[in-house]
């Protein structure tokens, strides 16, 4: 299987959205629709929804959505902030802000410990705090509420990579995610490949990317 680095993913997207005009609105959607077929819905009825400030937070609002659609139960928790969030991050923390009372900003240590008393409540949690946009260190609550993602033992899948981990080099950016399942979008990270931090099962899931366009972006590296 072939794999990409984070610019190379990056690069794809900016072309999708900006040369062939493809929402990003409609990249999330189907990235998290494609993710939700990979979820045992049969088994995992709850769901404690981690979501960052950007576009990997966008899928897991996208995501949250749908559950609540399925009549799971959900908490959305936002961590982290953007400057200037995207089209489809806020388009669908509007829609939550309408489906949901479940959803809540941590940006406190006392809205940590909040957290700490609700997430025992469910049996699964999805990390969408950051994924190939990830670049430094993590900043503000984000590793103290990772560190407390990995205490909780809850079954954790992580959207894209685990957050915490370099997309690229698969090195830890200080605390990251302890991941029992990832689903990543469109094609393989080299991060992810024979990586000893990302110890379980990698399944890739596509979010509408023409094949055009990631035939472009690889022959380019071929050059």
């Amino acid at each position: 299987m072939q794999s990409v680095r984070a610019e190379e993913m990056r690069e794809m997207e900016q072309i999708a959205i900006k040369q062939l005009e493809i929402p990003e609105l409609l990249l999330v959607e189907n990235a998290a629709l494609n993710i939700l077929r990979c979820l045992d819905l049969s088994t995992r009825h709850s769901f404690a929804v981690f979501c960052g400030p950007g576009n990997n937070g966008a899928d897991g609002m996208a995501l949250a959505r749908h559950l609540l659609g399925r009549d799971k139960k959900v908490m959305v928790y936002l961590v982290g902030e953007s400057e200037h969030p995207g089209e489809a991050w806020l388009t669908n923390r509007r829609i939550l802000q309408h489906m949901t009372k479940n959803l809540r900003r941590v940006e406190t240590l006392g809205e940590i410990e909040d957290m700490l008393q609700e997430i025992n409540a469910y049996n699964t949690i999805i990390d969408a705090l950051f994924g190939t946009g990830l670049q430094g260190s993590l900043k503000g609550v984000a590793p103290i509420v990772i560190d407390n993602i990995n205490q909780s033992r809850i079954y954790t899948i992580s959207v894209d990579v685990p957050s915490g981990l370099d997309a690229t080099t698969g090195r830890p950016s200080g605390a990251f995610i302890e991941a029992n399942e990832v689903i990543t979008l469109e094609m393989m990270k080299t991060g992810l490949e024979n990586n000893p931090y990302v110890d379980c099962p990698i399944q890739v899931v596509s979010a509408g990317l023409p094949q055009a366009v990631k035939d472009r972006v690889l022959r380019n590296l071929q050059r």
